[in-house]
């Protein structure tokens, strides 16, 4: 680009957006500025926008205003000398002209919590390109909703293999998240026998691009079974393009209908793993309600505290199941570069290019957000 100015969508406040114009910024040394060519419209961005956001994780709060996004993917525009040599996640020197996916959650090195878990987004700080750093802020431009964005010294960016699509790494964020659940879920689980590999069934609550990452991720790690409880059909519909055993609306069954059409669908044994990919505490108790005994219950789609809680038979459905509850609230550093090896590996068997349903420009904020918040979609993106 060869403009002095960059065009943002800006959130103010909840339900608050505008477009606004923002000097193009200097990079320093150790900065970078990378052209965004997409960017998603992630459930944490809804959320925020329909205020339904008390805190992010540690309690964290939303830094107002804001340029939401941190489903990105780029082209590195400009970069300085220091930040070219240690900005790449896997290593080597990064140079312009570089597609890159940027690690959105920002780590000082320095707190307890990125001393504690290296390479989690655990740092005391908590920011995050997106909505933990605001526009206020020089050089302002710290989201993906945006022609361009500045990238901080601590950040770290994933090379886009050539093989991938910009429309398929605009997902490796989401991507990256259904692979560390499933990776958290292995590290915890006792397999069966000496050496056997994941062959468990698994079901999936949601039928959003969360819950599709589960779904890919569960099925590259070797799910026997997939099954799917989300709405609306739309997106049940969709789901079905990527290999799960049945995908049910929800909306249509009473619970009773759908715990049983669940277990008739497992031979009436019940999931290894159920991952929980919705947002809405009040299904914990009908997800661990389809587990079989010394089953895995994973938490990833209840992200940001929206002040809404729920009640279980816990003897029923923890204790006395020897059931084990895994909450996961995002990804590791690393995880971006395997989701991007995941695309590059089973491009031929997984249509990651029709993960993007919508793509609006900047100056249709509006449409965008009621074409996200419709769910008669699945990836809603930026093309800025």
């Amino acid at each position: 680009m060869t403009s002095t100015s960059v065009r943002a969508a800006v959130m103010d406040a909840p339900g608050s957006m505008s477009l606004w114009t923002f000097p193009d910024p200097v990079v320093p040394d150790d900065a970078a500025l990378l052209d965004v060519t997409l960017c998603g419209i992630c459930g944490t961005d809804k959320h925020i926008y329909k205020d339904e956001v008390k805190a992010h994780p540690f309690g964290v709060s939303t830094k107002f205003p804001i340029i939401p996004g941190h489903e990105i993917v780029g082209e590195i525009e400009k970069i300085g000398p220091k930040a070219a040599k240690r900005m790449s996640l896997t290593g080597g020197e990064l140079s312009p002209g570089d597609r890159v996916v940027p690690v959105v959650d920002l780590r000082c090195e320095e707190c307890s919590g990125c001393k504690m878990h290296p390479g989690w987004p655990s740092c005391e700080k908590g920011d995050t390109y997106g909505w933990g750093i605001s526009s206020r802020n020089t050089p302002h431009l710290f989201g993906g909703f945006a022609e361009k964005m500045f990238i901080l010294p601590n950040t770290k960016l994933a090379r886009v293999p050539d093989s991938v699509p910009d429309d398929a790494a605009v997902f490796a964020e989401v991507l990256s998240v259904g692979y560390t659940s499933v990776a958290r879920m292995l590290h915890s689980m006792q397999l069966a026998g000496d050496g056997s590999s994941y062959v468990g069934d698994v079901v999936v609550q949601g039928s959003g691009p969360l819950a599709l990452a589960h779904v890919i991720a569960a099925k590259i790690a070797g799910a026997h079974r997939i099954v799917v409880v989300g709405m609306p059909e739309y997106r049940t519909k969709f789901m079905r393009q990527f290999g799960v055993e049945v995908s049910m609306d929800a909306s249509r069954l009473t619970r009773e209908e759908r715990t049983e059409r669940v277990l008739n669908v497992l031979e009436g044994k019940g999931a290894d793993v159920v991952f929980e990919c919705t947002g809405d505490a009040s299904v914990v108790e009908e997800g661990l309600s389809y587990l079989k005994p010394f089953g895995y219950y994973l938490v990833a789609g209840i992200y940001s505290d929206n002040g809404k809680t729920t009640t279980l038979n816990v003897q029923k459905y923890v204790s006395g199941r020897y059931a084990t509850i895994i909450g996961n609230g995002g990804q590791t550093e690393l995880s971006y570069a395997q989701a991007l090896r995941m695309m590059e590996s089973y491009s031929h068997e997984i249509p990651f290019e029709k993960i993007v349903t919508h793509r609006f420009p900047l100056e249709q904020y509006g449409e965008a957000m009621d074409a996200a918040i419709s769910e008669q979609s699945m990836k809603v993106a930026f093309q800025p």
